[in-house]
């Protein structure tokens, strides 16, 4: 099954793509419960007052946006706990190099 982790924001506004293949199970037993709670607490955040979500929205900071099959969750930088970070390592790891979304500007690698 495979997981999307596009990552957007920062100073220059940048949106990188990165994907893993994990094995079904895997996804149903360990991802697919934290994208769920992830997207349950953001709807939370979202349906109380505009003050409250204040500290996650930070200028520069990044935001995740994770989707595995119908299950997707958006979390800003400040949100990405450690099994997310694991996730994240895990796909830029095995990620041949990072794409730009259309319309936006490739990152390139940072010069020797």
């Amino acid at each position: 099954m495979r997981i999307e982790i596009s990552r957007s924001g920062g100073f220059a506004g940048l949106t990188r793509t990165w994907n893993v293949e994990v094995s079904r199970t895997e996804a149903e037993e360990r991802w697919v419960p934290l994208v769920e709670e992830a997207a349950h607490q953001d709807e939370n955040l979202r349906n109380q007052s505009s003050d409250a979500a204040v500290p996650d929205t930070q200028r520069d900071r990044f935001v995740y946006r994770i989707v595995i099959g119908y299950h997707e969750a958006t979390l800003p930088e400040s949100r990405l706990g450690k099994p997310f970070r694991e996730l994240l390592d895990r796909a830029k790891a095995e990620a041949p190099g990072p794409t730009a979304m259309p319309g936006r500007e490739q990152e390139r690698p940072p010069s020797p």
